[in-house]
């Protein structure tokens, strides 16, 4: 079972957050920041709950944060606060130092609420490790993988990834092509494997339960899509985890242009359009 850490002085949080937890994550609290770090040292946890307030001095949970951010850059980091005391500024100002994810004490702490919030910041930590394969990349190929994978969890279409993109869909596909990437339904099936691929890390989740959390038609379908897209069975996948998928994207994309797709010269969204213009 993974690990989580907490840093929740509030043992009712604490107890929710357990509840909340329990079939995916084995959570150790810890009474302050020294010991978390050395818990997550130790323990190899892959989830960091905390509150913005754990006791003074006043910026101890920044200087915290940022201590963590570099240690454990590919930890998944939740807030778990109460608003009041916790203040806008606060949030505002843990989100520069990595904090992927928000959960609000008696508004959205239910269960399934801290499992979804959970899950969806775990997407938004793994687009960190996407982000190096995509440097110079062109920016519309580029913000469309990340918004592949930190929208995973949602029916993202084809026309949904360009209205996010602020483009229709025909300049989306014509970009991603010239791009040497996949066409839109293609790059969204990717982002969707690479947050699979680090559910399946956790040995405990069935490749059924990765599935029907990422809205696969059924466990047979994610089974094949694995097999056709990255050649491996999810078991094979969850052993190596999400950078097993990003490697077969790299080689998918090498394949497609004969280069890797940082050697593609990076162009603005204006050279972009001007190019197509000309075409």
């Amino acid at each position: 079972m993974a690990i989580a850490v907490a840093l929740l002085p509030d043992p009712v949080r604490l107890g929710r957050l357990r509840t909340a937890l329990r079939s995916r994550y084995s959570v150790v609290a810890c009474a302050d920041w020294t010991e978390l770090l050395r818990t997550c040292a130790r323990e190899r946890a892959t989830l960091a709950v905390l509150d913005l307030r754990p006791g003074p001095p006043a910026n101890a949970v920044f200087d915290g944060l940022r201590q963590l951010k570099r240690l454990h850059p590919t930890m998944t980091r939740v807030l778990y606060v109460a608003l009041p005391p916790a203040r806008p500024q606060d949030l505002f100002e843990a989100g520069r130092f990595g904090v992927e994810g928000v959960v609000v004490a008696d508004e959205n702490d239910d269960p399934a609420s801290v499992q979804t919030i959970i899950e969806r910041a775990a997407a938004r930590g793994v687009a960190d490790a996407v982000r190096t394969l995509l440097e110079g990349v062109r920016p519309t190929a580029r913000d469309a993988m990340l918004v592949a994978v930190t929208r995973a969890h949602q029916r993202l279409t084809p026309e949904q990834l360009a209205r996010v993109l602020g483009i229709r869909r025909r300049a989306l596909a014509a970009r991603l092509e010239a791009a040497g990437f996949p066409p839109p339904q293609q790059l969204i099936t990717w982002g969707r494997l690479i947050v699979a691929a680090q559910m399946l890390e956790d040995g405990a989740r069935s490749a059924d339960a990765v599935a029907r959390t990422l809205d696969f038609p059924s466990g047979s379908a994610f089974r094949n899509t694995c097999r056709r897209y990255v050649g491996l069975a999810p078991l094979e996948i969850g052993r190596g985890g999400a950078t097993t998928v990003i490697a077969a994207l790299a080689a998918e994309l090498a394949a497609r242009t004969g280069r890797p797709p940082s050697a593609t010269a990076a162009e603005t969204p204006d050279a972009e359009r001007e190019r197509e213009t000309a075409a």
